[in-house]
């Protein structure tokens, strides 16, 4: 759902829909599965499994992880090897996995690991 415009600045352009580009993924994804856990809380939670994958796994953007294992994740990407992102939804903390072959994506919980 997009909200109107209610930008009276004439200084500042409007921002458009159109407008907004998407960031190509840097890395294939393949296969995105979630275990039951996971899906259970994100459907009680109302969160939807998209913005973590697209907006920030899939962009580089790797969460709550050590600054070494951001940089391990950085060389995954270009090295073709594996990826662990963590994120906190409704107040749980979870993992996003794509192994190093990129056949699959997996959204789990630490203790599923």
């Amino acid at each position: 759902m997009m909200k109107n415009d209610t930008n009276t600045n004439p200084n500042t352009p409007a921002i458009k829909a159109h407008d907004v580009q998407k960031k190509a993924p840097l890395f294939s994804c393949g296969t995105v599965v979630a275990t039951p856990a996971v899906i259970t809380h994100f459907s009680e939670n109302n969160i939807e499994i998209e913005p973590y994958l697209v907006q920030r796994h899939l962009q580089s953007d790797w969460g709550d992880v050590p600054p070494e294992d951001a940089i391990a994740n950085d060389l995954a990407v270009e090295n073709g090897l594996r990826i662990l992102s963590a994120y906190v939804a409704a107040n749980r903390r979870f993992w996003i996995i794509t192994e190093a072959d990129r056949s699959v994506t997996t959204f789990l919980f630490p203790e599923e690991y």
